[in-house]
């Protein structure tokens, strides 16, 4: 039928083809031996206390792969993942080697603690090779403080969901994984599951079928509610569209999912404030805030005091970050603490669970 040159056929060998192109055979978690599984666990455990739990999230493991054939690892930039080859696991040294390199692709690439996404993340590209530098200068300060490595906080979500049978060690991935992203920050995590929690309430008040139909009411971008329950980390820049942050459309969104507007706001945009408007090679940098940014704080604190109690008391530490008072290390997230505290109490006030 192909050759005769009949369509359907043509069209079903084209779909053939794409379902089996790059194939990757995975090894299920309970097909390792008990020394494998023993040590992927400890040298995954081992990156995230060197560089930090965001280095990796799912690691999965394989014996064959079409996708990358001639290496002992891969990074999957759309799911974040990171792959190892079974025949990795036979030496600690070769694991960790692996999982590290692989590590610096997904850190590149997404962004975490203090470092910030950058759009060379592939191998031999000056983005990528940076980071590996910086890692290695990373790892070469432990060693000279002399106070080893940090330990990992147990993580809530990992507790909460089963492991991956396909992967060799596996993060839990829940109803929106993106909202469980280590290389996230705490803060956008917890915004998003607060959008997420108070979703059926706001549905069922205002007789939506849905969050499209939601958001479509507003006439804002769909863009931005993507944003908000698929949170990024800090220095994420989309190639197209905006990053939720004119100030009147995240209102719009907010009072939809009847959330007050400044909470949602603070509770994504915070935490960017430092970098915010400024070029990357000032990033980091002390000193008051951009205009725009200081703008919009301004506006989320007026309202703030309007609601008063708890949401009031937070005005004088957020304002204080704005004009530069109170440092914003890029490596340091208890300055976000005033928007958390801000969303922990939207959670009480809605009565939703967690609070």
């Amino acid at each position: 039928m192909g050759l005769l040159g009949v369509e359907a056929a043509r069209a079903s060998q084209t779909r053939h083809y794409a379902r089996n192109r790059n194939r990757t055979h995975w090894v299920t978690q309970k097909a390792l031996t008990d020394t494998e599984r023993a040590l992927l666990h400890a040298s995954c455990e081992l990156v995230r206390r060197a560089i930090g739990p965001f280095a990796l999230d799912r690691v999965k493991v394989y014996d064959h792969s079409d996708e990358s054939p001639c290496a002992d690892g891969f990074y999957r930039p759309l799911t974040g993942d990171v792959a190892i080859h079974r025949d990795a696991l036979t030496d600690r040294h070769r694991t960790l080697l692996v999982l590290l390199h692989e590590a610096a692709h997904r850190v590149a690439h997404r962004g975490g603690g203090h470092w910030t996404p950058v759009q060379d993340y592939y191998d031999r590209s000056r983005g990528f090779e940076t980071m590996l530098s910086d890692f290695a200068a990373h790892l070469l300060g432990h060693l000279a403080d002399g106070n080893g490595l940090p330990q990992l906080e147990p993580d809530p979500a990992a507790d909460a969901q089963p492991e991956d049978s396909k992967a060799g060690t596996s993060r839990a991935r829940g109803r929106n994984w993106r909202a469980d992203d280590p290389s996230v920050p705490a803060v956008r995590r917890e915004l998003a599951h607060l959008l997420l929690d108070q979703l059926p309430q706001a549905l069922t008040a205002s007789g939506f079928r849905d969050a499209k139909d939601m958001v479509a009411s507003t006439a804002v971008f769909p863009g931005y509610w993507r944003l908000l329950t698929n949170p990024r980390s800090i220095g994420y820049r989309p190639v197209r569209g905006d990053q939720a942050g004119d100030y009147d459309n995240v209102a719009l969104l907010a009072e939809a999912a009847g959330l007050h507007p400044p909470v949602v706001w603070l509770g994504y945009h915070l935490c960017e404030g430092p970098i915010r408007g400024r070029r990357r090679e000032t990033w980091g940098r002390p000193g008051p805030w951009t205009a725009k940014t200081r703008a919009a704080i301004t506006r989320a604190c007026t309202d703030l005091t309007e609601l008063g109690g708890v949401y009031a008391d937070q005005v004088p530490a957020i304002q204080a970050l704005a004009d530069g008072t109170t440092a914003a290390p890029l490596d340091d997230d208890t300055w976000h603490q005033p928007a958390r505290t801000l969303l922990s109490a939207e959670r009480r006030q809605l009565g939703l669970a967690g609070s």
